[in-house]
C-alpha cells in the first residue's frame, strides 16, 4: 500500500470536511492523515512510512539549522582580518548509502557554504568533498556522517553506525 497517497487521500478528504482549500488547511490534513496512519499502524503496518515521513521534517529542519549556521559561520571568517581557511580536499565513505541517497547527499553537501562535492570514485564507495576548512577533516566528515544519517532516517532505515573514515 502507498502511504503517501493514502496520506494524501486523507488530507483532501479533511480539506472537503473542513471546506476550506488552502494549502494550510491541506498541510494540517496532512498532519491529521499522518497521525491517523501513525495509530493505524498495527493495522496498516505502517512504521516505516511513518518514520520516513518524521525522518525527511528531521531532516528538513537540521539542514536549513545547518545552512544558517554555516552561512553566519562563513560570514564571520570572512570578515576576519586574518583568513582562517585552509582549503583541501577530503574522502568520505559512501557504500552504506544507495545511489538515490548519495545524490541528496552531494547535494546537501554543495549547498551547504564552504563546502562542495567534487566528485564520486568509479566504484561509487567514496564521495571526495573539497571544503574551506580542511585544517579539521574529522569534524568535517562527522557533519557529512549527520547528513548521511538523517538522509537513512528520512527513507525509513535505521541509522547508520559511527565508523572511523580514511
Amino acid at each position: 500500500m502507498n502511504y503517501l497517497a493514502l496520506n494524501l487521500v486523507l488530507a483532501i478528504v479533511w480539506m472537503f470536511l473542513y471546506g476550506d482549500f488552502s494549502t494550510g488547511n491541506l498541510v494540517v490534513g496532512f498532519l491529521v492523515g499522518l497521525i491517523g496512519i501513525a495509530f493505524s499502524r498495527p493495522v496498516l503496518g505502517s512504521r516505516r512510512y511513518v518514520r520516513s515521513v518524521l525522518g525527511v521534517v528531521h531532516l528538513t529542519v537540521e539542514f536549513v539549522w545547518e545552512l544558517v549556521v554555516a552561512n553566519i559561520h562563513l560570514a564571520r571568517d570572512i570578515l576576519r582580518p586574518v583568513s582562517p581557511f585552509r582549503p583541501g580536499f577530503i574522502r568520505f565513505d559512501i557504500r552504506d548509502l544507495g545511489s538515490t541517497q548519495t545524490v541528496l547527499l552531494s547535494n546537501l553537501v554543495s549547498l551547504t557554504p564552504g563546502t562542495l562535492t567534487v566528485d564520486i570514485d568509479e566504484q561509487g564507495n567514496t564521495l571526495y568533498v573539497h571544503t574551506l576548512y580542511a585544517q579539521d577533516p574529522d569534524a568535517v566528515r562527522h557533519g557529512i556522517r549527520r547528513f548521511a544519517n538523517l538522509i537513512h532516517r528520512a527513507t525509513g532505515s535505521d541509522p547508520l553506525p559511527d565508523e572511523e573514515q580514511p
